[in-house]
């Protein structure tokens, strides 16, 4: 296998599996993932790899004060247990990281997470139902946007630089891409695609060839989206879409000949480039004056949800932000709260069930910096910014610009939703944002730095057979195999003796069996690890009878006050 290939087949291995195991949602997901990549990065330290260049060294290091100050915040933090699972997850980012600028080739990243999400993305295509929001293989639909959003700008990037054959293989993405985006009725990403474009011209050289490029694959992308607007997800519609694929993966072999007719003097070059830069900041005011200013604007986006079922136009067209408003808010009074250090890693979701305004049951702030102010503070924060920055100060290369249009729309949709939850959306980012510093510029490291990444690979397997017992655990639950339920949580609290999640687990097994006994004895062994845990209150409630059910109600209701469970259980939370 050659030196481009090997890069390009690993990333697309990982992205795709992340992306077929519910976008690496679960904790086991992001578990064996990070188990692989810490392997990896362990074998390439060992075999004494160059130095990674600057940009790349601020990239990792600054991931790593980010992990290491998430895991810190587990000192302060009021959900102990959600602490860890984030902490778990940010190494996984950290070791992707490592391995990317480490033995990756910038085109051969970039070509990795375009096969990967292409591949996402046709299966979705191919599973959507008429009239449904497309979120398949990963299970949620402004997922599946952003990763359309990315294999786009990617597919344009390749479209204007890959050698003839790429750059035709590429731009027969398009239409898919673009169609898959239509069909997941996001918004945010469209906006994010926005920025991308944005980015793409703003960055490195060779603006004019990238504008050129857009402005031609936009034809066929665009009768894509139209037509599947008209026809829906119809087989008529994909006999069509397999059409506008072939007809555009002639476009860069016209836009290439066209070329070698007519170069365009340095003047024109510039006045080009500067009405693509002004062009969508002339839209932007002029779509903030339509709707009244920026009050107007803002009253928009706090109007409520628009439907998620129906004609997709409905929905993609509406302005609102889907209760974000109110997520904002909560995430920023939990920052004003805990003003120095944050609230701890992971707590929003429990800061929302008892501050929410009303009973969207979310678990993120949809929005990774606002989340990650109110979780981990300031510090928090700036090593966040400082280690997303770090891909923007790599050198310019005439690949600049086709790795920041997808990581800068990542960077713009990541403020808007939980993308960093969906490790198969980071994850693709990452590679992204590594593919302009990737390389080694310096004298080969210690093989003794491997000692690091094997240590972290074995401590993340153990928490990965924890996290599989729970969720193994669950599943014998909902399958009413009680006794493998058992089991499976007794293996979970030898693994993980900190949560209180193998305690709520036995004590539902034994609440089911009938015994309450045993349930008011698990589910208080479990508020002894975790007393704001609302839905071992519940089952203690439930397992016992009279003023202490009243009681362990109560203390429910106090975490969390819309709770659905209270109400069906006849108990008034307000």
């Amino acid at each position: 296998m050659s030196r481009e290939a090997l890069p390009a087949s690993g990333v697309f291995a990982l992205v795709a599996a992340l992306g077929f195991d519910g976008g690496g949602y679960a904790a086991t997901a992001w578990g064996w993932s990070a188990v692989i990549v810490f392997a990896v990065l362990a074998v390439l330290l060992t075999r004494g790899v160059g130095r990674p260049h600057r940009p790349a060294v601020v990239l990792v290091m600054a991931l790593a004060g980010f992990s290491a100050w998430t895991a810190a915040s587990i000192l302060w933090s009021s959900h102990f247990s959600a602490s860890i699972l984030e902490v778990e997850r940010a190494l996984l980012y950290l070791a992707a990281a490592a391995v990317f600028v480490l033995a990756g080739s910038g085109p051969a990243l970039l070509a990795g997470v375009l096969a990967a999400v292409t591949l996402l993305c046709g299966y979705g295509l191919v599973e959507v139902q008429a009239g449904e929001r497309l979120s398949e293989p990963i299970g949620y639909a402004n997922g599946m946007a952003i990763l359309a959003a990315i294999g786009l700008l990617l597919a344009l990037g390749f479209a204007a630089r890959a050698s003839q054959l790429g750059a035709a293989a590429a731009a027969a993405t398009g239409p898919l891409l673009a169609a898959t985006l239509y069909f997941t009725f996001g918004r945010g990403a469209w906006l994010a695609l926005g920025v991308g474009l944005a980015a793409a011209v703003a960055v490195g050289p060779g603006r004019l060839q990238l504008a050129v490029a857009a402005m031609s694959l936009a034809v066929p992308t665009g009768l894509a989206v139209v037509l599947a607007d008209r026809l829906g997800a119809s087989s008529a519609f994909a006999a069509i879409l397999l059409v506008l694929c072939v007809l555009s993966a002639a476009i860069p072999v016209g836009l290439r000949s066209a070329a070698a007719l007519y170069r365009p003097s340095l003047r024109a070059r510039r006045a080009f480039a500067t009405v693509l830069v002004a062009l969508p900041l002339v839209v932007a005011a002029a779509a903030v004056v339509k709707l009244g200013g920026p009050a107007g604007a803002w009253d928009s986006f706090k109007a409520a949800p628009t439907p998620t079922h129906g004609k997709p136009r409905e929905r993609v067209l509406s302005l609102s932000g889907s209760n974000r408003a109110d997520y904002w808010s909560v995430a920023w009074r939990s920052y004003k709260a805990e003003p120095a250090l944050g609230a701890g890693a992971g707590t929003f979701a429990r800061t929302w069930l008892r501050e929410r305004p009303v009973p969207q049951p979310v678990k993120d702030a949809h929005s990774l910096y606002l989340e990650t102010l109110a979780e981990l503070g300031p510090v928090g924060l700036l090593l966040l910014f400082l280690a997303l920055a770090a891909p923007l100060a790599g050198r310019r290369s005439r690949w600049t610009p086709v790795a920041l249009a997808p990581y800068a729309a990542f960077l713009a949709h990541a403020a808007q939703d939980w993308d960093w939850e969906l490790p198969v959306v980071t994850v693709a980012a990452l590679a992204c944002g590594a593919a302009p510093i990737a390389g080694r510029s310096g004298p080969r490291l210690p093989p003794v730095a491997a000692a690091v990444p094997a240590a972290l690979c074995v401590l993340a397997a153990l928490a990965f057979l924890g996290n599989q017992a729970v969720e193994e655990s669950v599943d014998a639950s909902e399958r009413l195999a009680l006794p493998q339920a058992a089991d499976a949580a007794r293996r979970a609290r030898s693994l993980q003796p900190w949560s209180p999640e193998p305690y709520r687990l036995l004590g539902e097994v034994e609440l089911a069996e009938g015994s309450l006994a045993a349930a008011r004895r698990y589910f208080r062994r479990g508020l002894k690890e975790d007393s704001e845990e609302y839905e071992l209150w519940i089952g203690l409630g439930l397992a016992s009878d009279g003023a202490a059910r009243r009681e362990a109600f109560a203390r429910a209701a106090r975490l969390n006050p819309l709770s659905p469970e209270l109400r069906e259980l006849g108990f008034e939370t307000s």
